[in-house]
């Protein structure tokens, strides 16, 4: 850009009857070190007083601009609204119940800036309200997969890049100007409608950067949330993936990304049917196996075993008998879990003996060092007592030198003055013999 946009980050944020967390989401944004920044909320027909505690903060701060769905357009269509409402040089979409960093902003668009970077992505924890946990994730950006440079691109990248990120915008600084260069929008579907924005603004960016810094908290385990009623919209998963390879193809990117969307599909897919249960399994797990078996995919295609086997068993088990394979796999995980459970707390239990133990042998040795700390300074007592001594000592051999110094000098004058007085006779026969 040739001149700087006035607003340097538009923050977006889709709310739905987010009455009970959306205060604390939004005074995460309002203390951003970064103020150059736009507060764009768009209220999805929330039916709580939503609408109220955000027209409120409106007035407060003139940062914040509120838009009023007339009907319901879900969280794509909604981050859609905002993205035609934003004039930042940067966007950033939050969910209603994240909790940024206060110098997230800040420390986003300051690399962003440098290096005039398409997208800036942070490290993210999660936040689990019913239990008060923060958690890292260190998964949402995997990075044994990604080149040791400052910023790349997608080319950079050269297998697995779907499996590099996770897909969802609120830790990714984005250059509004590149989205509105490639008319990328949000799918409109009830979940999933973050994936394909995401995952073709990645593909086609050519200045990533990763900033190595937690800036961000997402909540998790939120019952009224969408991600949790996911059974509701079990189709959206497959419908955001089908847009994802249209995409591909439409960019010519197909033959060097193939394999890395067939391991993709395969897990992503499976961990859907994992966190879906009740009536919607059985439909949506005949869905997902038509479109993994349409996938052709061959036994050298996966990256590795576990994919390899996921893919087994989504294409030759029945619904019934995935269930069951998902059920021993539980099973066995839960075992695996119980069994390092219990060498965990032996662990800590040979470690708290081992910290008493240390922790009395600690205190010996804070006596001890109690007793050579009295020492030394008994010591450094004496020395000051010695020095001043010898100081003391110093002046008056000081003194006595002058005074020697004067004796001698008025002994030499003397005698100089005697031999003076006692050679005269010789002297005056001296100048009579001349």
């Amino acid at each position: 850009m040739s001149e700087k946009e006035s607003i340097a980050v538009s923050v977006i944020i889709p709310v739905h009857n987010a009455a009970g967390y959306i205060s604390d989401t939004l005074s995460t944004v309002l203390s951003q070190t970064l103020n150059d920044i736009e507060i764009i909320i768009v209220n999805d027909c929330s039916d709580d007083n939503t609408l109220e505690i955000v027209s409120a903060l409106a007035e407060t701060d003139s940062r914040i601009r509120v838009i009023n769905n007339t009907t319901n357009l879900g969280g794509g269509g909604s981050r859609n609204i905002g993205l035609d409402a934003a004039t930042g040089e940067y966007v950033i979409f939050l969910d209603d119940d994240d909790y940024a960093d206060n110098m997230m902003l800040e420390r986003m668009y300051a690399r962003a800036s440098d290096i005039q970077a398409d997208v800036v992505i942070c490290r993210s924890q999660s936040f689990d309200p019913s239990l008060q946990v923060y958690a890292p994730m260190p998964w949402s950006v995997r990075q044994e997969l990604l080149p040791d440079l400052k910023f790349f691109s997608s080319h950079d990248i050269p297998s697995d890049f779907f499996r590099t990120f996770v897909w969802w915008p609120w830790d990714k600084l984005l250059r509004r100007q590149f989205i509105t260069n490639h008319q990328l929008r949000f799918q409109e579907i009830r979940t999933t409608n973050d994936l394909f924005f995401v995952c073709a603004f990645m593909l086609m960016a050519n200045r990533i950067s990763v900033l190595n810094e937690t800036l961000i908290s997402h909540t998790i385990n939120r019952s009224e949330s969408l991600s949790a009623t996911r059974a509701e919209s079990h189709r959206c998963a497959v419908e955001a993936l089908v847009a994802l390879k249209a995409f591909i193809c439409q960019q010519g990117m197909m033959e060097h990304r193939l394999r890395d969307y067939k391991n993709y599909v395969v897990v992503f897919l499976e961990w859907h049917l994992n966190t879906i249960s009740g009536p919607a399994f059985h439909p949506f797990y005949q869905q997902v196996k038509e479109f993994v078996v349409a996938l052709d995919a061959k036994s050298d295609d996966f990256y590795d075993e576990f994919i390899a086997a996921a893919h087994h068993r989504i294409t030759t088990l029945s619904a019934e008998e995935y269930l069951f394979s998902l059920k021993d796999r539980v099973l066995k995980e839960l075992e695996f879990f119980q069994a390092r459970s219990s060498a965990l707390q032996q662990e800590v239990e040979t470690l708290t003996h081992s910290f008493a133990e240390q922790k009395d042998e600690n205190a010996i040795l804070h006596n001890q060092l109690h007793e050579i700390e009295e020492r030394v300074t008994e010591q450094e007592q004496n020395i000051r007592q010695l020095t001043d001594k010898n100081n003391d000592m110093h002046h008056e051999m000081t003194i006595k030198q002058q005074e020697f110094n004067e004796i001698y000098q008025h002994h030499k004058n003397l005698i100089s003055s005697l031999s003076w007085k006692l050679t005269k006779p010789l002297r005056v026969v001296r100048r009579f013999f001349k």
